[in-house]
């Protein structure tokens, strides 16, 4: 009686116990779409409590879990095509403008007397800080977001390299790009450095100090703007080397990984006072969009040069001066501000290319350089526009 008894006993927890292990509520949710491995793109709705035993006992099976993992990976993969392809014209619209601008150089070289004539328009300007960018601030006002190259250093380290030109201003001169609505600055140039690495890092630090994102050399930055990671990246490019191409791979991979939806290059390349790109220019700014780049942007030559439109991406070969304080007469006063807007439907970039050139002069003075940077109008903005239009149709 008592074995028929114990047999009794074992067979009924053997079929409690196969009747748990079957239950739903031992499988997770969790791991069910970590496993197929979308658990960021299928939301789970919130579930009614009142509800929970009868959904449990509707998955009453061990092989239904498999078949959900199956169908929703399925739902997503038929979702996909249709927001990379055909986004929603309903669908969230963020458009997000961008103006770059070329050289900016904050005082100059005290050997030169050039940082002497910048801080005389300085004292002439009721020492404003703001003297600089006054006439375009405005614009820059009007943008999301405004990139330029700062050619030089914010130090009061005396000691430079021994080289030619040294440029730097006083740090308190980081006012100057706050007043003039700056947004970033590449420091990926033959400047950045002129006082050794410790200028070079307090530069950094002052930016940093006045809400100034900078990028460059070992550098790449994110900036976000209506939800869209922007991100920068900039080298000094004189040559075209393996060491150069491998390090523009690692910056736009290094973007992408942090989560950049727009990818941003600015160059320091080709030859001082050559109004046309040479070939060094042409074949890295091909490569940089081969690998991802969506804008390029170059600097250096303190001219203008053409814009290519590469596989509908715009490499602008050289934005010319704008604020040089490297000199008091430029090779010529001719400049311009290059505007794109993109558009993201959905958080996807579109195909589209809307760009706005604007015509400046570097100096608002006609027989010298005072560093005011202004818009060009009337014939003269005609005969500017016409310059990049030449030279952008040969490269086209």
């Amino acid at each position: 009686m008592k074995k028929r008894f114990h047999q009794t006993l074992v067979i009924f927890l053997t079929f409690l116990t196969v009747v748990l292990l079957m239950s739903p509520s031992f499988i997770s949710s969790d791991n069910v779409m970590h496993a197929s491995g979308i658990s960021e793109s299928i939301p789970v709705p919130p579930q009614d409590d009142s509800s929970s035993s009868q959904s449990s006992a509707a998955a009453s099976t061990p092989s239904e879990p498999a078949d959900d993992r199956e169908t929703a990976y399925d739902l997503v993969q038929d979702q996909e095509p249709v927001l990379i392809q055909e986004p929603s014209a309903t669908g969230p619209v963020v458009t997000i403008t961008i103006s770059a601008a070329g050289d900016v150089t904050l005082g100059g070289d005290e050997s030169w007397g050039s940082y002497k004539n910048f801080m005389n328009e300085f004292t002439a300007n009721d020492r404003d800080f703001g003297f600089t960018f006054k006439n375009v601030r405005h614009i820059f006002a009007e943008d999301d977001l405004t990139v330029v190259n700062f050619e030089g250093t914010l130090t009061d380290l005396k000691r430079p390299r021994e080289k030619r030109f040294n440029f730097r201003a006083p740090p308190v001169f980081a006012a100057s790009l706050v007043s003039g609505n700056i947004d970033v600055v590449s420091l990926g140039n033959n400047h950045s450095n002129d006082f050794f690495d410790a200028g070079y890092h307090e530069t950094i630090e002052h930016l940093d100090n006045a809400g100034i994102i900078s990028f460059g050399n070992e550098r790449n930055s994110i900036v976000e703007v209506k939800g869209i990671n922007i991100g920068f990246f900039g080298f000094l490019s004189w040559e075209d080397t393996r060491e150069q191409r491998d390090n523009i791979v690692a910056a736009i991979k290094d973007l992408k990984v942090r989560g950049a939806d727009l990818i941003i290059a600015y160059f320091h390349w080709g030859e001082e006072g050559h109004y046309r790109p040479n070939r060094i220019q042409r074949d890295l700014g091909h490569f940089t969009v081969d690998n991802g780049a969506d804008l390029v942007l170059g600097a250096h030559p303190h001219v203008i040069q053409g814009i290519e439109v590469y596989k509908g991406v715009n490499i602008v070969y050289s934005l010319a001066n704008f604020s040089f304080g490297g000199n008091r007469w430029p090779p010529d006063y001719d400049t311009f501000i290059f505007q794109q807007t993109f558009t993201f439907v959905n958080g996807v970039l579109q195909d589209d290319n809307v760009t706005n050139i604007i015509p400046a002069r570097e100096s608002s003075a006609r027989h010298h350089n005072n560093y005011q940077p202004m818009i060009a109008e009337g014939p003269e903005a005609d005969r500017i526009l016409a310059e990049i239009k030449k030279y952008s149709d040969e490269l086209n």
